[in-house]
């Protein structure tokens, strides 16, 4: 019997001695490989950013004159045609991932400097073209790792002191426009004008958004290239389309800032099937999250910032749910969507918010 209990430990010994050799064995395989993977994408990501680079070059962009806000803007100008901002998307899109991979490898350490100045380029392409969800330029595109190393460069409070408003009719708008040279704050004009007739003028009012659209599109034939002229064109455009002449029944009792929520909410709603709407009347929902927005923008702690919007669109699908709106389906990604949505057009015009949280 003792014999027997000894050979049974000498079994059991030797399985183990077993396992762990094959452990040790799967434990260096699996680092082999880890190794491996690493090395291949070390080795992508510099021809990542070298594809960058030739796309850049290649629509007459010079990357090392990307080196302050000013040259910034001026290159955002050559991305007037929505194939090469599709471009430019595609192969920051690929350098960015390569770079999420490597991080936080030395090697990928070394393309930080490219990755922000590209997404600070990016940033004024989103906003001076008005084309990503919510007519801004949002972070969340970009890995975790990605996002820790750039988003201080691109989030500062002195980037967003040189961007003008998504929206014309923050009274910041103007006074951004002023301070660029001519080409820039023609640029800039032509597609705050355009936004605007899209987004809001052509659902309430069609007639009207024909004839400006006509108009807009007169002064961009007959005054080609002379910047100076089209601004001082621009002029009476601007009057018309900020005129408060909205009279629906719909928005009885809303200030302009709730009138502005209220057409993106419906907006939203109109072409969200998975979103159930049980009410008619939403005036008492949007103005139950133009201030909730205000109240979270007013905190010394919101900068605007990717983790601060995400906060907001939070609280925001929080007052959607508490207003009757819920999910058609199981499926919750609808109303966040909205909620997202609204987030971030409350984010292109904070000084309107916070004006709100004074009470003005």
């Amino acid at each position: 019997m003792p014999g027997k209990e000894i050979g049974y430990v000498v079994d059991y010994y030797g399985v183990f001695e077993h396992l762990k050799g094959a452990l040790a064995e799967y434990r260096q395989v699996d680092i082999d490989d880890t190794m491996r993977g690493m090395a291949d994408e070390i080795g992508g990501l510099g021809p990542a950013a070298d594809a960058v680079r030739r796309f850049l070059a290649e629509h007459g962009v010079a990357d090392d004159a990307l080196t302050d806000f000013t040259a910034v803007r001026s290159a955002a100008l050559a991305f007037e045609d929505e194939n090469a901002r599709s471009g430019f998307d595609e192969v920051l899109h690929e350098f960015l991932t390569a770079l999420e991979r490597v991080l936080p490898h030395e090697h990928g350490l070394e393309y930080v400097a490219d990755a922000r100045r590209w997404g600070l380029l990016q940033k004024r392409i989103r906003t001076l073209y008005r084309d990503a969800p919510g007519a801004s330029f949002a972070l969340r595109g970009y890995g975790r790792k990605v996002r820790a190393m750039i988003a201080d460069h691109l989030e500062g409070p002195e980037i967003d002191q040189v961007i003008a408003p998504v929206s014309l009719a923050s009274p910041l708008f103007d006074e951004k426009v002023r301070a660029m040279e001519p080409r820039e704050a023609a640029a800039e004009m032509k597609h705050a004008l355009r936004f605007h007739l899209e987004e809001r003028v052509k659902r309430e009012d069609p007639e009207k958004y024909t004839r400006l659209s006509q108009r807009l599109e007169e002064i961009l034939r007959e005054l080609p290239d002379r910047f100076e002229e089209q601004i001082e064109a621009y002029g009476p455009l601007f009057a018309e389309v900020r005129q408060e002449t909205e009279t629906a029944p719909r928005l009885a009792g809303l200030s302009p800032l709730e009138q502005r929520m209220h057409r993106l909410l419906e907006q939203q709603l109109e072409g969200q099937p998975g979103v159930a709407r049980p009410v008619d009347d939403i005036r008492p929902l949007v103005k139950a999250v133009c201030d909730t927005a205000a109240s979270v923008m007013a905190k010394e702690s919101y900068q605007g910032q990717s983790q601060d919007l995400d906060i907001l669109a939070h609280r925001m699908q929080t007052e959607l749910l508490k207003g009757g709106l819920r999910p058609a389906t199981t499926d919750w990604g609808p109303l966040k969507y909205v909620a997202e949505r609204l987030a971030a057009f409350a984010a292109t015009i904070p000084e309107d918010f916070l004006a709100r949280s004074r009470g003005e």
